[in-house]
């Protein structure tokens, strides 16, 4: 599966995309930069077609991946920090005051059995057994069976060099630590195949992600290995996971059969993983399907986005929130609200990342299509958002429109630093129509 034909699908990038929530301060954006145009050198060796979301590290740098591009074409996890007073280093590449460097090629040994196309985004994980300041994720294919793998990133030693065991190409070690469908049963893989989107941690150090037959749990072996499970085996899972302080999960499926979607909780403290479905959103819905990772803040509220559809019966989807009741006779079960409905063209349409949320409860996110009309690649390229919160109302307001090249078709939501500039990546535009990151000012 190549990514490009991926791109020119919006369902299946509405799958794709993927949200790291970060709660951080307001913002009030007024100008957009154009921090790095991928696609820059040798063939895309910096990288192509960037999904996100981006991953804040230390000291100003950002990390995350791309689908394609890379020395074997076949995806890179990259990083970009502000450009130093002296220039970019050697060895990184230079964009508008930010430097570009790879971290590691996708694809760099013996039948890709180090994973191939990267379709989700990186994470850092915290568990006191892991390394601190190594990076997390999954490949969609590539491993020992072709059904994709989890990967850890870390920093090479400069005398001993990269473990034993593990993959180098870029200056950083790659170590698969888990091949999916390992275990099969006829022509179906247990243990799952083709991650995408997220991973989160619970608080005993597992990890959880997506694949195209459900949940998995990976979880680490006395034998320093890890072990696999398919906690949830389901239909087609839609973007990726949230986890709330009290180790519940919660995701988004769709049941084409029977034409829904489900908003779906899973609570880890349980042996069992008991899974309810929280919503159900209906085909005859004309707010469409959900997409992206939910986010769930403090109260248990869950936040997420519908693409909608496009074509000739346009639905330009909507910003969602369930709330739970906790008394009477519907306690247990969840509420819906539309917080806002795309309508206006100008205004952008299809989201297709879930939200992010900050510290005063507004919501960020982007709108795949629409937006103004001065978009050069296409019937509008995308625009950044921000819902206001004012008690239990929300205000939409237009932060950025992109033109193309700027940027165009943005997948993922943007994360928000302290002094609230909004950073992010668009899969296509930029100087290259191959993608770029940005900045929001306010």
């Amino acid at each position: 599966m190549q990514l490009t034909s991926l791109l020119r699908s919006a369902a299946t990038m509405a799958v794709l995309a993927v949200l790291s929530p970060l709660l951080f301060q307001t913002a009030q954006a007024q100008t957009e930069t154009v921090l790095y145009n991928f696609c820059s050198v040798n063939l895309c060796d910096d990288g192509e077609l960037p999904v996100g979301p981006l991953v804040a590290g230390a000291n100003g740098t950002f990390y995350a991946t791309s689908g394609s591009g890379g020395t074997s074409g076949s995806g890179t996890v990259f990083g970009l920090f502000p450009e130093p007073t002296g220039g970019c280093e050697t060895g990184t590449n230079a964009g508008n005051g930010w430097c570009e460097f790879v971290l590691y090629n996708f694809c760099s040994v013996a039948n890709c059995a180090d994973g191939n196309e990267p379709l989700g985004n990186v994470s850092y994980l915290n568990a006191h057994f892991r390394t601190p300041g190594n990076l997390y994720g999954t490949a969609y294919s590539g491993g020992s069976h072709n059904a994709g793998v989890v990967f850890e990133i870390s920093s090479k030693p400069i005398l001993s060099g990269c473990p034993t065991g593990s993959n180098t190409s870029g200056g950083w070690c790659e170590t698969v630590l888990y091949n999916f469908c390992s275990f099969t049963l006829g022509d179906i893989c247990q243990d799952g195949n083709n991650p995408f989107g997220n991973l989160v941690e619970d608080s005993a150090g597992n990890l959880y992600g997506t694949v195209k037959n459900g949940v998995f749990q990976l979880s680490p072996n006395q034998q320093g290995g890890w072990d696999s499970e398919l906690i949830y085996a389901d239909n087609f899972i839609i973007g990726g996971l949230a986890l709330d302080s009290a180790d519940n999960l919660y995701g988004v499926d769709v049941d084409a059969i029977l034409g829904v979607a489900n908003v779906f909780k899973i609570s880890l403290s349980q042996a069992t993983y008991p899974q309810v479905n929280i919503y159900t959103f209906k085909s005859t819905s004309k707010n469409g399907f959900p997409n992206g990772p939910p986010a769930v803040d403090s109260a248990g509220n869950v936040y997420g986005t519908t693409f909608g559809t496009t074509g000739g019966d346009s639905l330009p989807g909507t910003v969602w929130k369930l709330t739970p009741v906790t008394t009477g006779t519907k306690a247990g079960t969840y509420t819906k609200k539309i917080l806002h409905s795309f309508t206006a063209e100008k205004g952008g349409k299809n989201p297709g990342g879930g939200v992010l949320l900050d510290s005063s409860g507004n919501i960020y996110s982007t709108a795949t299509y629409g937006g103004g009309t001065e978009c050069q690649v296409g019937p509008g390229c995308g625009t950044i958002f921000e819902l206001v919160a004012n008690g239990d109302t929300y205000k939409y307001k237009l932060l950025w429109s992109f033109k193309g090249t700027d940027g165009a078709a943005p997948y993922s939501s943007p994360i928000l630093n302290s002094a609230g500039d909004l950073y992010g990546l668009t899969s296509v535009g930029g100087a290259n129509n191959l993608g770029a990151m940005y900045e929001v000012t306010p």
